[in-house]
């Protein structure tokens, strides 16, 4: 394989952040996989790595937004009487934070578009439809699987 030193340094910086173990091994697959769909030199390996790094704790850090905005909105929904000035500006927030993770597709792509060729840029489409597909069949098989397979210790291993 000629890729071995590149996964070999992918995987030990990416195993270096402080992330929890399941998001490294997410990371280190990931990257693995785009390297070997898009077939990407060392370089190109490595700015296609920071330049999903920082999407990921682009949408970590708009999730989080996200998860704070739901509340407020829920207890201002709850309000009697409802505050409609402090309402519309939660409403504005959120849809503002839930346009901005809607468009990290679009900007990761519109990043990694400045040094992939146009084969790899095709490539890199059809590669994050296919992925797309792959987590949704992961989550039904998750959601299917129930409870008790999320609870497991060893059910992010799978």
């Amino acid at each position: 394989m000629r890729h071995v030193p590149l996964i070999l340094l992918l995987a030990a910086t990416l195993g270096a952040t402080s992330a929890p173990p399941a998001r490294d091994r997410a990371h280190t697959y990931l990257m693995l996989r785009v390297v070997d769909a898009l077939d990407l030199t060392d370089d190109k390996a490595l700015q296609m790595r920071d330049i999903l790094r920082r999407a990921d704790a682009r949408r970590l850090a708009l999730t989080s937004q996200r998860d704070t905005l739901d509340a407020k909105l829920r207890t201002a929904l709850n309000a009697a009487p409802i505050d409609s000035t402090a309402l519309s500006r939660l409403v504005a927030d959120t849809h503002d934070v839930q346009s901005q993770l809607a468009s990290l597709p679009e900007a990761t792509f519109d990043e990694a578009q400045k040094f992939l060729t146009v084969e790899q840029q095709a490539k890199l489409l059809l590669f994050r439809r296919e992925l797309q597909g792959e987590v949704r069949q992961a989550i039904r098989r998750r959601a299917t699987s129930g409870p008790a397979h999320a609870a497991h210790p060893k059910a992010d291993a799978h």
